[in-house]
């Protein structure tokens, strides 16, 4: 099956090509080019891009949207087949062709985030083969959690995920600076008590003496394994210089610049969220990704928990921040593949690559459109 997509604006890693072509073949892009080298007519189907962008399918290494699917209220849950297959069409009408699913393995911290949930989510993307787009997980591990440290050591075993973080969402440090902020966010997002969390507090103080060696063991299964290795919320230089000799490869939501830049010096993948670019500030009051991205110490854009951003923020950072359109689709198509490792196959419009592309266009200014999308050369989503 040969499919050839015409009149098309190609972004490629550096440069666009304006009314240019593409062709699929066996699932992979067998050839592209402009107009003056367009392949001669006979192949099985056409398709016109109207002068639209075809870009790479957008790869989101971090969305936690599914959770508010399972359970949009407090004590208010749904089953969790139902919410991937919503989750799926709504990621596919992202552009996103490939998510990670960001899942914690803690102590119940927080409504549907827990050992239980993951488990049940890695289930069932397995008994979903049909998505629409290609579904892992991200198992996000709270490291003061002795529950999650036996989970995430059965799931690696396993290997039912991709890219492991280390997280620690203790009071004091990282995210929340203090013993309030943390009262008041787990306050704003689940139905706990006081008590429950001042017990809460105390199963994290009680399992504090335990990370440093929790740390080291997850980390050296990672990478026997193959797998990737993220951490969560670092807030100084020194934190992170400790990251590289356990294989660490990304570090996500820097809360502080010197970070972001050491993880930079370094040559760490730094992950901001888009909503943070599009809102124009972060949603804790820490580091901006545009200040991050203006500094050039931001490589790659997830979508955090709202998917529609990263295609908008995309276009947004060209047209409002200074950013060609090329150094802006890598952020949510090559460098998220290249700190996963997984740049031999997907993120760019290459010949030999998984042709999973997007077509977009702008109907409106700034707000992307997503008329076509390909997984594996296989059309999954047309706008009517």
């Amino acid at each position: 099956m040969q499919t050839l997509i015409t009149d098309a604006t190609l972004v490629l890693p550096d440069r666009l090509i304006e009314a240019g072509w593409l062709l699929i073949e066996d699932g992979r892009i067998a050839g592209l080019g402009d107009s003056s080298s367009e392949p001669a007519p006979g192949l099985v189907r056409w398709v016109d891009a109207g002068g639209s962008f075809v870009l790479p399918g957008l790869i989101d290494l971090h969305c936690d949207s599914i959770e508010r699917l399972v359970e949009p209220r407090p004590n208010v849950s749904f089953e969790i087949g139902l919410a991937l297959a919503e989750v799926d069409r709504r990621l596919a009408g992202c552009g996103i062709t490939t998510e990670f699913h960001a899942i914690s393995l803690d102590d119940h911290e927080f409504g549907v985030r827990s050992v239980e949930f993951a488990r049940d989510l890695a289930m069932a993307i397995q008994a979903h083969p049909d998505s629409l787009i290609r579904h892992q997980i991200h198992a996000r591990y709270e490291v003061t959690s002795e529950r999650g440290f036996r989970t995430v050591q059965e799931m690696i075993a396993g290997r039912e995920m991709r890219l492991v973080s280390l997280m620690d969402h203790s009071p004091g440090q990282g995210q929340y600076a203090s013993e309030e902020a943390y009262r008041n966010y787990v306050k704003r997002t689940a139905s706990m008590s006081d008590a429950d969390i001042d017990a809460l507090l105390e199963l994290k103080r009680r399992q504090q003496a335990g990370v440093p060696a929790r740390i080291e063991e997850v980390s050296r299964q990672v990478r026997e394994a193959g797998l990737a290795l993220a951490t969560h919320d670092d807030d100084s230089a020194d934190k992170v210089s400790a990251w590289p000799r356990l294989g660490v490869t990304v570090i996500e939501f820097p809360t502080t610049l010197p970070a972001a830049q050491r993880a930079h010096d370094l040559g760490l993948a730094v992950c901001m969220g888009a909503p943070n670019v599009l809102r124009g500030k972060s949603s804790g009051g820490n580091l901006s990704a545009l200040a991050s991205i203006q500094a050039g110490l931001c490589d790659v854009l997830c979508a955090d928990y709202y998917p529609s951003s990263m295609l908008t923020a995309t276009f947004r950072l060209a047209s409002m921040h200074g950013l060609s359109l090329p150094q802006a689709v890598r952020m949510v198509t090559l460098n998220p593949a290249r700190a996963v490792g997984l740049d031999d196959e997907f993120g760019s419009l290459e010949v030999g690559k998984q042709a999973d592309l997007v077509i977009v266009d702008l109907p409106q200014p700034h707000l992307p459109r997503v008329q076509r999308l390909f997984v594996g050369g296989q059309e999954r989503m047309t706008l009517s």
